[in-house]
């Protein structure tokens, strides 16, 4: 029983989307067909300038006419969504076909001959092919709708009465990018200016395709990703609608404009996720289209049918491929893709330069404006169009080929789409940098109140733990990088009290440094906490750091300035007093031999004088906790000597040093605790008097840590 049920919905399923593409096809028969309504102007009798008496044209009454017209409208919205909703949908999708489809189709039913009378211009019989296709296309909707009202009930997916404006939000957007091109002049006339040449008109035209894609961005940016591929799959729908509103004959009414192209690829990459159609189009067709719209080629009014569909078209050109990205559906391209868009203009604009040479010898075609001079009109360089000319004759046809202006037309083009790919690669990287930096003040913001909530009514400058205000205190500590599923360090935890000199000791690899990168809170904490002097890292970064002094492990310093510009610059960061500063520097570069070259540019330092300088600086506040990541590398014996000796002095004022190191014999002799870390895990921690009074060698208890963690034999 169960699979007999299943199997019914599976044929359930197949019947809905079969309709669906019924409907479709029936529905471009319509779209190739004339349509007398396209010929009726003025309706509303507010015509600018107009030498034709409005009324004349009028077949149907004005008030039937109007709602002739509107009802059109209202069927080619509910009917698109009729064709995608079985194949992508949502619950309001779901409702607008199923209601409002039976509605138009009853109305249509109704006003069937008025239809007719639009069609054709005159009465005509139900029996004609118009007449037969409208009837088949009411009655497909018709049940298609019904089918698809079936499942809302039957599933229980009726819109709530709080949520009907989202449904109404829909419909309209949807009729806006479906609407009839000829209904600003079926309603008003003429406007009255030809939106060119940067009028008022013109602006708006080109400003307008730019506000609606990010109107449609950030809208839908939030959305589900299934929900911005049924907005993506509606404007491939409306585009290819929208181009073939405009009824078209002879060989100039191909597809072949690049504009054009580009509407007929995207419907086809959008449906069937095609790459390279798409990729085509982002990038050498919404060059086209920018261009397009900042440089038309038309020079009637603006209201008129030619105007408002070059505007649909280009609009469609533009922001489909823009939006196909930003939302989603198909990734960001890499420069292979470039690559490859260029390898498909190449083929098109061979294609389109061959069929303008042979087309032309039946009918006047220029394909891309690679035959007529419109563009060199445009740049003044009509002479060398037409005095670079090869001409071929084979069988009474000639062909015509403008070679040099059509090489540096596909040289220009190519070099525009190399540009095209700067400027979204520079998109992208101003994108991803707002991205980050919103995510990351909305992380500060949840630490901020989750720092209030930890402190519970104390003040902000307060640690979070008073226990720990004289130690480092690691707890849990792991870290993982990237999407790596590996742990760098793994539950790692340890306490250093104040006076002491830690040692933190391990092979390269070990974890060493990533544990003291997350300590000083130059990379995340995967997991755990970490804190200093009770501050926390991650809850209080800026009062933890300002008690931390570090001393890196690439010493990396600002070369361009002198010793004293370095180490004055730092102690600004911390708010040291100059008097207070320069009587520590003073101090500091005397027991480290650096006083001699304070005034020198940092880049004339040797190795050693680089690593003194970074000690000095990290010392300048006299911080309560010194972290140092293997602080004795490449340094000459008398300059390591120093450095371990102020390390002893500043612990013995109460301060905690923590370094890490991978040589055993320096540990041995400095530190008074040692903690041992070895593949990421934290393998023993040890006091170095101890060891010494039991004479436990700590070159041999490390060895065995490490032969008892990897595996390695004693022997």
């Amino acid at each position: 029983m169960f699979n007999k049920l299943k199997s019914l919905k599976i044929d359930y399923i197949f019947i809905i989307k079969t309709t669906a593409v019924i409907l479709f096809l029936i529905y471009l028969i319509r779209l190739f067909s004339r349509d007398a309504i396209d010929n009726v102007f003025n309706l509303l009798l507010v015509d600018v300038e107009t030498n034709i008496d409005a009324e004349t044209t009028w077949f149907l009454a004005r008030s039937r006419l109007i709602f002739i017209i509107f009802l059109r409208w209202t069927t080619l919205v509910t009917l698109t969504w009729a064709i995608i909703t079985p194949f992508k949908s949502t619950v309001y999708t779901k409702n607008i076909v199923g209601f409002l489809g039976i509605i138009v189709s009853i109305l249509n039913l109704v006003f069937f001959k008025d239809h007719l009378i639009a069609f054709n211009g005159t009465a005509s019989s139900v029996g004609t092919t118009r007449g037969i296709q409208f009837l088949a296309e009411t009655i497909v909707l018709m049940i298609l709708s019904c089918l698809i009202l079936f499942n809302v009930l039957k599933d229980k997916l009726l819109v709530k009465a709080k949520d009907i404006w989202k449904v109404i939000t829909i419909f309209f957007t949807s009729a806006f990018a479906l609407m009839p091109q000829t209904i600003l002049y079926n309603l008003f006339g003429n406007y009255g200016e030809v939106p060119k040449d940067f009028t008022a008109t013109h602006i708006f035209v080109i400003i307008i395709p730019i506000v609606l894609m990010f109107i449609i961005y950030f809208a839908m940016r939030n959305k589900t990703q299934d929900s911005k591929d049924i907005v993506m799959i509606f404007l491939a729908f409306a585009g290819v609608f929208q181009y073939f509103y405009m009824r078209r004959g002879g060989l100039a009414a191909l597809p072949l404009h690049l504009c054009n192209t580009a509407v007929i690829l995207l419907f086809f990459a959008i449906n069937f996720r095609i790459k390279s159609f798409f990729y085509f189009s982002y990038f050498a067709n919404v060059l086209g289209a920018i261009a397009a719209i900042i440089l038309p080629n038309y020079e009637t009014d603006f209201f008129s049918f030619v105007v408002i569909h070059f505007g649909y078209n280009h609009l469609y050109a533009f922001i489909v491929p823009i939006l196909g990205v930003a939302l989603g559906m198909f990734p960001r391209p890499v420069l292979s893709h470039m690559y490859k868009a260029i390898a498909v203009f190449t083929v098109y604009f061979i294609a389109v330069v061959g069929l303008n040479a042979w087309f032309n010898n039946y009918d006047n075609v220029d394909y891309f404006f690679t035959y007529s001079d419109f563009i060199t009109d445009m740049f003044g360089i009509r002479k060398l169009q037409y005095e670079n000319v090869v001409t071929l004759s084979y069988n009474d046809l000639t062909f015509t080929f403008y070679w040099l202006y059509q090489v540096l037309f596909y040289l220009a083009f190519v070099f525009l789409m190399f540009a095209s790919w700067f400027v979204y690669d520079a998109s992208y990287q101003f994108i991803d940098q707002n991205r980050r930096l919103k995510l990351k003040h909305q992380q500060m913001r949840m630490d901020y109140l989750n720092l209030l909530e930890l402190l519970d009514g104390r003040d902000i400058s307060e640690p979070m733990n008073l226990g720990g205000v004289d130690m480092i205190k690691i707890t849990n500590f792991s870290k993982r990088y990237g999407k790596s599923t590996r742990y760098a360090v793994k539950n790692f935890s340890l306490e250093v009290n104040r006076g002491e000199i830690f040692g933190f000791l391990g092979h390269n690899g070990a974890g060493k440094s990533t544990t003291i990168k997350s300590l000083v809170g130059i990379q995340s904490i995967t997991e755990g906490e970490m804190e200093i002097c009770g501050y926390s890292i991650k809850s209080q970064p800026l009062e933890a750091k300002l008690r931390i002094g570090y001393v890196s492990d690439n010493h990396a310093v600002y070369e361009k300035l002198t010793g004293r510009e370095y180490i004055n610059y730092v102690a600004n960061l911390y708010r040291i007093e100059p008097e207070v500063r320069d009587e520590r520097l003073k101090d500091l570069a005397k027991k480290l031999s650096l006083d001699h070259a304070l005034d020198q540019m940092v880049k004339s330092y040797s190795h050693g004088m680089k690593q003194k300088l970074v000690v000095i600086a990290s010392l300048i506040h006299e911080p309560p906790v010194w972290i140092l990541d293997e602080p004795l590398t490449g340094l000459d014996p008398i300059s390591s000597f120093q450095i371990k000796e102020i390390m002893k002095r500043h612990a013995e004022k109460g301060n905690i040093v923590f370094f890490s190191s991978h040589v055993i014999e320096v540990v041995e002799k400095v530190c008074t605790k040692i903690a041992v870390i070895t593949q990421g895990e934290l393998t023993g921690v040890y006091d170095v008097s101890i060891l010494k009074d039991k004479g436990v060698s700590l070159e041999e208890l490390y060895m065995t840590g490490i032969r008892e963690k990897i595996g390695v034999s004693h022997d």
